[in-house]
């Protein structure tokens, strides 16, 4: 497939974007690592019980750690069980000399996260949209979504489902990520606008996993299964089990047959998440790769930091 490029667009501005300041990554304090690692060549950061689960990670796993711009990925080991849920971490000497950190500091940890695009393929994303078809712009868009992913390098999965006249799953969430571009490119517009369906189906595959949940939602109409209500409450379920939700409009929302702006806006607002509104449709690639880059902690914060 050769190599994965990103793109810079630039970012639609406007009250239709919601604050992105809710991306908030947990900022853990340094203590010093186990005598064992020592002499590891390897990048080794342990975290407590407590923390392992908020993330989502395991003995093995690989997280990435991030300290003044510097980054580097490090591999989880078990902490001492002196230290509770204490929100701390402990390097070995090779993670903290490549990112300059003492005893003491405040490091952030990036950990992988798990993400459903869902993607509308009903009949009106055939339609032409500033001289392109939107569902070949979606396509577009979900390659350079799943290509920053790759270029990231820290292990999140993504799958898919699309949601037309029924919804389905296109690909359960993994790291392969030549096999989901791939199966993006397989979307054909079909039928009604079963969104109420496609979110139920996200939710369900993303409740039982650990760690940071994101839905990215595309539409471009508005539900014709289900009214806004019963949606209101499928994203409220969703907040409840930790699940944010990335909402995207395309095209004009004041057009007759335009998509629901304001419910858009509310299943954001309910979930923690961002609302984007693409008018143009040339710069969906560039707001699905913003949606790659920015990931959202809020949920994985410790209970007494929320607010």
């Amino acid at each position: 497939m050769g190599l994965f490029k990103k793109k810079k667009e630039n970012k639609i501005k406007g009250k239709e974007n919601l604050p992105t300041t809710i991306f908030l990554n947990p900022t853990l304090k340094v203590l010093e690592g186990f005598k064992e690692d020592l002499n590891s060549d390897e990048p080794i950061v342990r975290l407590t019980k407590y923390l392992r689960e908020r993330f989502g990670v395991h003995k093995g796993d690989y997280v990435t750690l991030k300290k003044d711009g510097m980054t580097v990925k490090a591999k989880v080991e078990v902490s001492s069980a002196a230290d509770g849920n204490s929100i701390v971490c402990r390097l070995n000497r090779k993670a903290r000399d490549i990112l300059n950190a003492r005893i003491g500091d405040e490091i952030e940890i990036i950990p992988p996260e798990t993400i459903i695009l869902l993607i509308d393929t009903s009949g009106s994303m055939g339609d032409y949209l500033s001289g392109m078809i939107k569902m070949d712009a979606a396509k577009d868009a979900m390659k350079e979504f799943i290509r920053s992913k790759f270029l990231m390098n820290q292990g999140d999965k993504v799958g898919i489902v699309s949601f037309g006249e029924f919804a389905s799953v296109v690909e359960r969430p993994s790291v392969n990520y030549e096999n989901l571009e791939n199966r993006a490119y397989s979307l054909v517009p079909n039928g009604a606008t079963a969104m109420y369906e496609g979110m139920s189906l996200a939710i369900d595959l993303l409740s039982p996993l650990e760690g940071a949940k994101r839905i990215v939602m595309l539409t471009d109409g508005i539900p014709t299964t289900t009214g806004r209500l019963a949606i209101i409450t499928l994203a409220k379920k969703a907040a409840q089990k930790g699940i944010v939700i990335d909402t995207v409009g395309v095209g004009s929302p004041f057009d007759l047959m335009g998509y629901d702006e304001r419910l858009l806006i509310r299943i954001a607002e309910i979930t923690g998440g961002t609302f984007r509104r693409v008018i143009d449709i040339q710069q969906l690639p560039g707001q699905f790769i913003e949606l790659a880059e920015t990931k959202n902690y809020s949920y994985l914060l410790p209970d007494s930091d929320k607010s």
